[in-house]
């Protein structure tokens, strides 16, 4: 926060490279949320695994989270309230670190997202997804061909049960853009013009690390309720 008040006292333009944020499917998944196409919104999850790299200064949370947070918040235009966080330690790292952490966040909106976090699963995932009354946003960045559909179908009482009902995947077109080579551009453009960018502005990284530091506060209070 320091940084963005004396960037804006110096007139500097302080620009953190959130890639995801210029991620074409991420900006596709952002306006298919705000037209309603999923209808309400109910809860959102994201799973960020690997086998590897450990990280010795870091935790779990710290390396891996604060990506999935950036797309939720973009997705829901919104920013949570309240966060909550558990951590399990199995490697014999000094300081110890969590090497697993599930994490909750909520929004104003009342939505919840859970996040999984771990860097000691073989199958490596990066999947995220948001769930509404019509259908599932799902965002598979390990699956290269089809990146971002929409799982549709939903609960009809019929018969005194509940049966699934027009269910169908759609997969989604996505624009050819380097998310890299748009950060460049937007950074410079940012440069150019000496405006704040509206996408990835330093504002934007000092919130999602204070939405970060609300998590390591409930993980070292033992998944405590932290307001953000």
């Amino acid at each position: 926060m320091e940084l963005c008040k004396l960037a804006e006292q110096q007139q500097r333009q302080l620009f953190i490279d959130h890639t995801y944020l210029f991620n074409p499917v991420v900006q596709s998944g952002q306006t298919i949320v705000a037209e309603g196409k999923l209808g309400e919104l109910r809860y959102g999850y994201a799973t960020r695994t690997h086998i590897e790299p450990v990280r010795p200064d870091v935790d779990a949370l710290w390396d891996l989270a604060i990506h999935d947070i950036c797309i939720l918040n973009s997705w829901l235009d919104q920013r949570p309230v309240e966060v909550q966080a558990n951590g399990t330690v199995w490697l014999p790292q000094q300081p110890p670190q969590s090497d697993l952490v599930m994490a909750k966040l909520t929004y104003p909106s009342g939505f919840q997202a859970f996040l999984h976090l771990c860097w000691l699963n073989p199958d490596k995932q990066r999947r995220l997804g948001v769930v509404g009354t019509q259908g599932t946003l799902i965002f598979d960045e390990m699956s290269a061909d089809t990146p971002l559909v929409i799982q549709h179908g939903h609960l009809e009482e019929q018969n005194n049960r509940w049966k699934a009902v027009g269910v169908s995947r759609e997969v989604l077109a996505i624009a050819k853009a380097e998310p890299l080579g748009q950060v460049c551009n937007e950074f410079l453009n940012c440069i150019r013009q000496n405006t704040a960018s509206q996408i990835s502005s330093g504002w934007v990284g000092a919130e999602l690390v204070g939405i970060l530091c609300a998590l390591n506060d409930s993980l070292e209070q033992g998944g405590k309720v932290i307001p953000v």
